[in-house]
């Protein structure tokens, strides 16, 4: 019987194929790698130190997996051959030299790109954030031979080389190639350029290849900066909110608890700042970016990002013990993350039921799903009826 591991936590799965689903971490069947039968060091396991005596040959066998230990970026590249753009992805590109600025970056020879460098001797680097994955997809999944990757892209041309950049992106370099130095290695041609010129675009934290592969299966595009800068902020303001809440009840101090909920109101502020410039991008769309949905999408932002950040925890603990509560902590925040999806999608639909407690007694008002404006409901308890009535995207209630 085959044995298939998940690259993400380390579930093994046996079967003649990986499962569709990591019960752990909820990858799927991509992330799944064939374990081979002969001996190899099990994952975790370390080799003693501080013995100077013989230990022996290290076990080896799975050089698939220690090869995604080296770490790279990811960076789209862009050329041109006479009126014509093309990109493609690619993770070998480094610093050879700094003076003068030179780099090197390895391009596969069956690629588009390949011939636009060589036909026009010029090249761009387009260094990618943590916020680009659309643009991974774009120039990674499919071939500049059949398709024209820059069609409906919004992109600038460099200064130098005309070459178009991503303005999203982290920055950007212009590259000159030479030819003199540049070295066939087989599949590839590794270039060497010099850097003509560059410039910084968002400044955001680069992504590292490493970090893709931890999180392409799960991770949701990724809106616009300030968008999602302003969901980060929230983020933060929530979970500083709730630490000092809970340290005003664990500590016996009064000057203390007084300058932490002095603080915690300073937080509150923070919070109304972000979700009034939240509410003015995304307005009432009917039954869409309202305020319940609206806090529902946050809840979901923040559970997405806490799973998969759970998951590298679980791939960097070295405590046995440790990985298992990691990962125990990623599967319970996926199972937020699937209960969130669930309501905001049964509210896009008008699916979710309308819900009220009665202002003068507490007893439940149910609406039911898809309720139109003036429906009546009678309170089963105090016998007032009330009415609905739809006040900038949010139900409200009315005495009828």
């Amino acid at each position: 019987m085959k044995k298939w591991r998940c690259t993400v936590c380390g579930y093994i799965h046996e079967g003649p194929t990986p499962p569709d689903t990591c019960p752990i971490c909820g990858v799927g069947p991509e992330e799944f790698e064939e374990i081979k039968e002969e001996a190899v060091q099990e994952k975790g396991e370390s080799i003693p130190t501080g013995d100077t005596k013989e230990l022996g040959a290290v076990a080896g066998g799975n050089a698939r997996e220690a090869i995604f230990k080296i770490s790279y970026g990811l960076y789209v590249i862009t050329s041109k051959k006479d009126d014509k753009f093309n990109g493609q992805m690619a993770n070998t590109v480094f610093q050879i030299t700094s003076e003068p600025q030179r780099v090197a970056l390895g391009i596969n020879k069956n690629n588009l790109t390949h011939e636009f460098i060589q036909s026009s001797g010029v090249a761009t680097i387009n260094i990618l954030g943590k916020g680009n994955f659309a643009h991974i997809k774009r120039f990674g999944y499919q071939t500049g031979h059949k398709v024209d990757k820059m069609a409906g892209l919004a992109y600038a041309l460099s200064p130098v080389n005309g070459c178009p950049v991503l303005t999203d992106s982290s920055a950007f370099l212009d590259l000159k190639i030479i030819p003199e130095m540049s070295v066939d290695v087989g599949t590839h041609t590794l270039f060497v350029a010099d850097v003509v010129d560059g410039n910084m675009i968002k400044d955001s934290e680069p992504i590292t290849y490493s970090f893709y592969r931890a999180n392409r299966a799960k991770a949701p595009e990724r809106l616009e900066g300030d968008v999602q800068n302003v969901i980060n902020t929230l983020n933060l303001e929530y979970g500083a909110t709730q630490r000092y809440q809970y340290q005003i009840r664990q500590i016996n101090n009064p000057s203390i608890n007084a300058a932490l909920e002095g603080i915690m109101r300073t937080e509150g502020d923070h919070v109304e700042q972000a979700l009034a410039y939240l509410r003015e991008k995304f307005p009432g769309k009917g039954t869409g970016f309202d305020q319940t949905l609206l806090h529902l999408q946050l809840n979901l932002e923040f559970e997405e990002v806490a799973a998969a950040l759970y998951r590298q925890f679980a791939k960097e603990a070295e405590r046995e013990d440790l990985r298992q509560s990691f990962l125990s902590m990623a599967q319970s925040e996926t199972g937020h993350v699937n209960i969130f999806r669930q309501m905001i999608e049964a509210m896009e639909k008008g699916e979710y039921p309308v819900l009220f407690y009665c202002p003068l007694c507490g007893w439940e008002l149910d609406y039911g799903r898809g309720p139109q404006e003036g429906e009546v409901r009678r309170c089963g308890r105090c016998g007032k009826s009330y009415a609905l009535k739809m006040v900038d995207g949010e139900w409200t209630l009315i005495e009828s």
